[in-house]
Order: C-alpha cells, then sequence, then structure tokens
C-alpha cells in the first residue's frame, strides 16, 4: 500500500503552544537547578526506582539523577524537532487540504502539551528523590502512578477525540 503524500504547511506557534514551551523549558531549567543545588549534600546511594505504591524499591547511584536529567533533555529535544514536522504522524482522520492546518495544529498541540508534562513529571520524580533522601518522605506516594497515568492517556485521548470533529 502506497503512503498518500500529505501537505506540507508552515504554521507559526500560537500563544498556547508558546505556553507550553515555555513551561517545558522552565521544567527542564528546575530540573538542572535543583540537581545542582541538592548534588553536594546527597549520598552516593539513592533511591532510583518507586514501585506501584510508591515506596522506594530500588537503590542506585546518585549518578543515576544525571542520566534521568538527560532523558528530560533527550526527550524534551526529540519532541521539539518532531513536532516540526506534523505532516509525518499519524492520524485518526484523513488529511486532506481542507483539514490540514487545524489537523496539524491539533496535533503540535497535544505534542507540546505532552512534553510539558513529561518535562514535569521528570523534574518531580527528580524532587522527591531529594525529599526522600532528607527523610521529608517516604516515596512518591501512592497518587503518582494513578496521576502519571491519567496525564498520559487523558491528554492524547482528549487531542484525538478532538481531530475527530475537525473538518
Amino acid at each position: 500500500m502506497k503512503k498518500r503524500k500529505l501537505p506540507v504547511l508552515k504554521i507559526p506557534l500560537s500563544r498556547l503552544e508558546i505556553f507550553f514551551e515555555v513551561i517545558a523549558a522552565a521544567g527542564i531549567l528546575y530540573h538542572l537547578l535543583t540537581m545542582l543545588h541538592f548534588w553536594p549534600s546527597l549520598p552516593e546511594t539513592i533511591p532510583t526506582h518507586f514501585g506501584i505504591s510508591g515506596e522506594p524499591d530500588g537503590w542506585g547511584s546518585k549518578n543515576t539523577l544525571i542520566l534521568l536529567f538527560a532523558l528530560n533533555i533527550f526527550l524534551y529535544l526529540m519532541m521539539t524537532i518532531l513536532n516540526r514536522f506534523p505532516h509525518t504522524f499519524n492520524y485518526v482522520v484523513e488529511i486532506t487540504e481542507k483539514n490540514a492546518w487545524e489537523q496539524y495544529y491539533n496535533a503540535r498541540l497535544m505534542m507540546s502539551s505532552m512534553k510539558a508534562e513529561i518535562v514535569l513529571l521528570f523534574a518531580y520524580i527528580q524532587w522527591d528523590i531529594f525529599q526522600v533522601v532528607q527523610g521529608n518522605a517516604a516515596g512518591l506516594g501512592q497518587s503518582f502512578f494513578w496521576v502519571f497515568i491519567a496525564l498520559m492517556t487523558v491528554s492524547p485521548l482528549y487531542f484525538i477525540w478532538r481531530s475527530r470533529g475537525i473538518g
């Protein structure tokens, strides 16, 4: 089956997309600054994995935090680059010349919002690791897992639902 070539459009960022970009960039900066702030006081072994209950169930080197930050940066950059090519995305509706602009905008908005959510989740996980190490918390808490699942499910489902109503 031959894939149909979709229209390539240059769509400027909307105010809402810029808002999500600022939130994501602020999340990256926060992630970096908190890591630099807490790094000297961290023990060599820290919690590196949390079970579904939110309690730490894996321990490892504090250098794992560098990997967590690097992964956050990698995801941020990949999602930023990918968002420049909405014509390469998969869509649940047929893309036509008539609906391409709205569908691309909706897809980019989904990607921008999810990028901000992921960046903030990573920064929160790091923050909570610091709280556990300092004895201020026992773990991520039982609600973290459900909030994570809700964010990673509800956001894309909303934008998919929204795309079905676009011309």
